[in-house]
């Protein structure tokens, strides 16, 4: 559960970054849809993990694509349905190189103005609480693009392009496991009688 304030955004001490702000129950009640990009820069814990994570030198240009479609539920809440993307800078655990993943979330949340109403759908549902109409887009998406992040740039060995050829664990494992007495007869063998 995420809760919205009428707090503003933070954003980077550098320069005013432009946010979109979502009237979430006049979408909802039009039943609107709304795409458009923003600055990660402007997504205060997007922007530090990433800009943490590497020092890529296009940290500053990165943005996060976000369509979303607004309706009612059964009940008459509103019910934000959609993805965002962000090609995001990663660095990868076995080459330690920084590699581009395309990152997608997929949001499917309704919105509750209180934490009363949000613990009576819970955890059926996923509720964002927001005490004000007109919200930054950057609360409606940021908590998800964060748990999407993969750990590592490369899903695996396999895919890194940068990595080295290794002997595959695997390999090592079968050979040890067909003699699991082997080391000691090496050893035995090649000491001298007492």
């Amino acid at each position: 559960m995420a809760t919205i304030s009428s707090a503003p955004p933070e954003t980077s001490p550098r320069e005013p970054v432009f946010v979109p702000q979502l009237n979430i129950v006049e979408h909802a009640r039009e039943g609107g849809r709304w795409n458009g990009s923003v600055e990660v820069a402007a997504i205060g814990r997007l922007g530090e993990v990433l800009s943490r994570a590497t020092d890529a030198p296009n940290a500053d240009t990165l943005v996060v694509d976000a369509a979303l479609d607004f309706a009612l539920d059964d009940e008459g809440r509103p019910w934000v349905q959609g993805t965002c993307k962000v090609v995001a800078p990663i660095c990868c655990g076995r080459c330690a190189e920084t590699v581009d993943v395309e990152v997608e979330s997929r949001l499917d949340f309704r919105v509750v103005s209180n934490d009363t109403e949000a613990q009576g759908l819970m955890p059926t549902l996923d509720v964002v609480v927001s005490e004000v109409a007109s919200v930054p887009l950057t609360a409606l998406v940021e908590d998800d693009i964060l748990l999407s992040l993969p750990e590592t740039g490369c899903a695996d060995g396999t895919t890194c392009v940068h990595a080295v050829d290794a002997v595959a664990p695997e390999a090592c494992r079968e050979a040890s496991a067909a003699n699991p007495f082997g080391v000691l007869r090496t050893l035995v063998e090649g000491r001298e009688p007492v």
